[in-house]
């Protein structure tokens, strides 16, 4: 018997709505290669998302796999990659890690490994 986890996802969202506040999201992607600049075309596209923002312990840092300065963000579920960016504040952070919290097949939410 398998659980639904859909509602925990909505209690989740919620929670991160209510304790967080929406931050901007940027992905790049590469288009078609145009010969005469000799470089691929780009688009951006940006999208909102609800996170609470965190910084890592010194237990975190002494690991190696955090630097000072990575910052980690709860976010609401969705489709979020290594590579793009999110604004906080006046600083432009890449996500450089994305672990999800998916019991079965829902994802509930992710944390989000962040660098300038």
């Amino acid at each position: 018997m398998s659980y639904n986890y859909t509602p925990l996802q909505s209690s989740a969202g919620r929670m991160i709505q209510k304790f967080g506040k929406s931050y901007t999201f940027a992905r790049v992607t590469d288009g078609a290669y145009n010969p005469a600049t000799g470089k691929a075309n780009t688009s951006t596209a940006t999208y909102a998302k609800n996170a609470c923002v965190f910084d890592y312990s010194e237990a975190d840092l002494a690991e190696g796999t955090v630097l000072r300065g990575d910052r980690r963000l709860l976010v609401e579920s969705g489709d979020y990659q290594v590579g793009d960016t999110v604004t906080i504040g006046s600083d432009v952070y890449r996500v450089i890690s994305v672990s999800e919290i998916k019991p079965a097949d829902t994802v509930v939410a992710a944390n989000l490994q962040v660098r300038k």
